[in-house]
């Protein structure tokens, strides 16, 4: 059943759950196991008046990370957005943020000038109409010229994702893949492969790890029937990264089963580089939309609130350690800072780590292994 809450409520719910874990612990994570989240939206929400606070105290954002025991951020790469937002000189600044509390690095190239993922992959307008060959050349261009300046500002990535959820492809219509078309699987191949040579051209003596990302963290048919397919063309790639949202991809039971077995089948270290879950569904009263507002395929037992969020993100966390050969190696969080400031409501606030008012959740410290 479904209800809404008003601030004082949410505000009490808070106190109360986060007094009730005092007593608790929480296991332990790895000191090798990567876990934060992809937290590129943090430029645009300060810009427009959002804050963040941690046990009561108002503070940078990184700071928190660092203080609830994360280590791992990531950040998305477009080309030349509208906004201007995660585009390279913001990627940048962010590094340097993120360096000062200790925090790894991944980098998130869409290839595109806004938003990529199975429905869309648009190229970039600058390269609108770049024959392949040329495409080809400015995809690595552009990929090595990102990393070489997260290089020389002394930010190297621990890996690189060429393309974001990229099961259809990406860079369309030259690497859009049409079922089992031989030569469309071949150019994706080829812009693959070219963003791939970049990063490992940059690295020097920095061992930056190349992943490939698609959207099927509970669809094993689907990622077998991809991977079987791009490994038949060659691509040099390290690491398999999943998006996984269970309203969306499958149940808790179906991601376990598709990461254990794509850890025994290609032997490669795994990532969930996106997962969210709602802690609450009620919009805002200013009235905006959420990208998660109903109850259609919320898991059971797993109820949208900070409680059910936390009890989620502890399950996964929970299958990723648990993978074949040790092949789970960390989880990303998308969006866990993209709350609502007063000047631009968002849609993805109730899936967020933090409440309304900008106050960090269980979840945010769950995520970082931190103990209360």
């Amino acid at each position: 059943m479904l209800f809404k809450v008003n601030r004082v409520s949410r505000r009490l719910i808070s106190t109360i759950f986060a007094t009730a874990l005092c007593g608790l612990s929480f296991a332990q994570l790895p000191n090798d196991f990567l876990r934060g989240g992809d937290v590129s939206e943090i430029p645009e929400v300060e810009a427009n008046g959002g804050h963040y606070s941690y046990h009561g105290k108002q503070e940078d954002p990184f700071v928190i990370m660092r203080q609830a025991g994360w280590n791992f951020v990531r950040f998305r790469i477009w080309n030349h957005p509208k906004d201007a937002y995660c585009d390279k000189q913001h990627t940048l600044a962010l590094a340097v943020r993120a360096k000062e509390q200790g925090l790894k690095i991944s980098l998130d190239f869409h290839y595109s000038d806004w938003w990529a993922d199975p429905g869309k992959q648009y190229k970039p307008a600058a390269w609108k109409d770049l024959p392949f060959e040329k495409l080809v050349q400015a995809t690595y261009d552009y990929t090595k010229d990102v990393v070489d300046a997260m290089i020389a500002q002394g930010t190297p990535p621990i890996m690189v994702q060429v393309g974001n959820e990229i099961l259809s492809g990406m860079m369309w219509p030259e690497g859009k893949l049409n079922g089992n078309d031989p030569k469309q699987w071949h150019q994706l191949a080829e812009l693959l492969n070219a963003g791939f040579r970049a990063v490992h051209d940059a690295q020097g003596a920095n061992r930056i790890q190349s992943m490939i990302h698609l959207d099927r963290g509970g669809d094993n048919k689907s990622a077998v029937w991809w991977f079987d397919h791009i490994l038949k063309e060659q691509v040099n790639f390290d690491l398999i990264g999943l998006s996984y949202y269970p309203f969306w991809h499958g149940d808790l039971n179906a991601m376990q089963s598709n990461v254990n077995d794509l850890a025994k089948r290609y032997h490669k270290d795994i990532y969930i580089v996106e997962t969210g879950y709602p802690w609450a569904l009620d919009a805002r009263s200013r009235g905006s939309v959420h990208v998660k507002g109903d109850s259609k395929g919320m898991l059971d037992g797993y109820p949208a609130s900070p409680e059910g969020q936390e009890k989620f993100l502890k399950k996964v966390l929970d299958i990723i350690q648990a993978m074949p050969e040790h092949r789970g190696k960390g989880l990303l969080y998308w969006a866990p800072t993209w709350i609502s400031p007063s000047k631009k409501p968002t849609a993805y606030d109730n899936m967020a780590l933090f409440d309304y008012n900008g106050n960090a959740l269980p979840s945010f410290d769950t995520l970082g292994g931190a103990h209360h």
